[in-house]
């Protein structure tokens, strides 16, 4: 909480119960299947466990969270869980009581921890989150590390991060790589757990302890790209509350939801940026617009837009645009992919070997396809730019023992970009020729794991671009 205080936003500006529903069952209808209630702090709303009954009864919605300053939470948190609330994180910064009052700008810490003692045993890990600050609690990370020894708790260390009102400092900023050396020193070995793909944590634990603990390195590395969460203090959010309110149908609701993902970025402004920046205290994130976010939207048709700011082809609105690549500099390019695993049934092998199909030489009509796929490539794949192209060699080899065929492509050039899909559809077209070709012997095969080998040219060079020597090609 600011020192100065914040403003409280007047009833209707706040989403109704309705409202908040409605809204679940959209993101719900996209995807999402995880929704957190946040604030300031929800249980200052006394229609809490009408929207937490309401929000778990939603078709596709398994895990309805909450994050609780705690102080107010005891006394309500059976009758919450009873109406589905199955997740909690309580936030606290200090284990020291008068500190506890200085940071919160208010007395509360024996409630808090009474919250903390009766939800330990309620949820099936309770989170505690502890923003680190230098001269602050700094010195405290041990002890917090301590409690997970006996308790069963996730204590998430959360680098300070500049927000309106917090005072934010650099020579108050302590990056999670510092905290992790004090825990270090303390416990000696530390367990480093395996996070999930989107997680925003990441997880340690001390050698035969209950709990854990993880960090959130919202500052000295950054996981905006890989998050697939809704992000909480962008200034350029969209009010969905405004869409409803319209008159807009659900569809377009939707619309504008997906519009907002597409403009996830991949990482926010570093900390001399973010400094500049005029932001709201974090207790006003969600007011006066909305009073939950639904976070972790794993929407199927949307999964890639959390990546959107590497994407290209992407233009900031969501929609395809070629690149335009006139500014680029002319250099080498080459592309080297293979098609590993197409097996065959034996007798198409044995046919392939012998070359006495009907329709002629497979391997030699195959090459061809592929040498033509490659030039044809820009026509086949809607974006990609129409190269000039130098060179191409299809190569293959036949694996008897595994009645399998091994197909190369490399592809050359001098140009703007690369030829990484040229070389790509030119193995699969090759494969592709192959079936075709034998199809009339048996259906019995299949073409997978087509994939890039290396190439070079452009910012970075990755892989191999020779086709290797120790094969008996063709």
């Amino acid at each position: 909480m600011p020192l100065e205080g914040v403003p409280l936003s007047p009833k209707p500006e706040i989403l109704t119960v309705d409202e908040i529903i409605r809204l679940t069952k959209i993101f719900a209808n996209l995807g999402v299947d995880k929704v957190r209630v946040t604030g300031g702090e929800p249980t200052m709303r006394k229609e809490l466990p009408e929207i937490i009954q309401g929000i778990s009864s939603v078709q596709g919605i398994k895990q309805v969270g909450m994050t609780s300053n705690g102080i107010a939470l005891s006394s309500k948190l059976d009758n919450l869980i009873e109406k589905g609330l199955n997740k909690l994180n309580i936030s606290i910064d200090t284990l020291v009581e008068p500190k506890f009052e200085i940071l919160a700008r208010r007395p509360g810490f024996k409630q808090v921890w009474k919250t903390i003692d009766k939800a330990e045993n309620l949820f099936n890990m309770l989170k505690l989150n502890c923003v680190v600050m230098r001269g602050i609690n700094l010195d405290e990370v041990v002890e917090f590390v301590r409690l997970t020894q006996t308790r069963k708790l996730d204590i998430r260390f959360i680098e300070f991060m500049p927000f309106g009102g917090n005072d934010f400092a650099m020579n108050k900023f302590v990056p999670y790589k510092e905290i992790l050396t004090f825990i270090r020193t303390e416990f000696g070995e530390i367990q480093k757990l395996e996070d999930e793909k989107n997680d925003t944590s990441k997880g340690f634990k001390i050698p035969g302890a209950k709990g854990k603990f993880g960090f959130i390195t919202s500052m000295s590395e950054h996981f905006c790209g890989t998050c697939n969460r809704v992000c909480l203090h962008g200034n350029s959010e969209v009010s969905l509350r405004d869409a409803i309110r319209e008159g807009r149908t659900d569809s377009e609701v939707e619309e504008v939801i997906s519009r907002a993902v597409y403009k996830k970025k991949k990482q926010h402004a570093g900390i001399d940026q973010l400094m500049k920046l005029t932001n709201r205290p974090m207790i006003l994130i969600g007011n006066p617009n909305r009073f939950i976010y639904l976070l972790r939207p794993f929407i199927p048709s949307l999964n890639f837009v959390s990546y959107y700011s590497s994407l290209t082809h992407v233009d900031e609105d969501g929609k395809a645009s070629m690149v335009d690549i006139s500014s680029k500099p002319e250099s080498l390019r080459i592309a080297l992919a293979q098609a590993k695993d197409f097996q065959v049934a034996p007798e198409i092998m044995k046919a392939i070997k012998g070359n006495n199909l009907k329709k002629g030489d497979v391997l030699a009509v195959a090459r061809i396809a592929g040498i033509q796929a490659a030039k044809k490539t820009s026509d086949l794949i809607p974006l990609c730019h129409q190269i000039s192209i130098s060179e191409v060699q299809v190569k293959f080899h036949l694996n008897q023992i595994e009645s399998s065929v091994i197909i190369f492509s490399r592809v050359k050039s001098r140009f703007y970009t690369g030829v990484e899909m040229e070389a790509l559809t030119s193995c699969s077209v090759a494969a592709l020729t192959i079936y075709d070709m034998c199809k009339a012997i048996s259906h019995e095969m299949s073409v997978s794991d087509v994939k890039l080998l290396g190439k070079v040219g452009g910012k970075r060079n990755v892989g191999t671009i020779e086709i290797p020597d120790n094969l008996s090609l063709r």
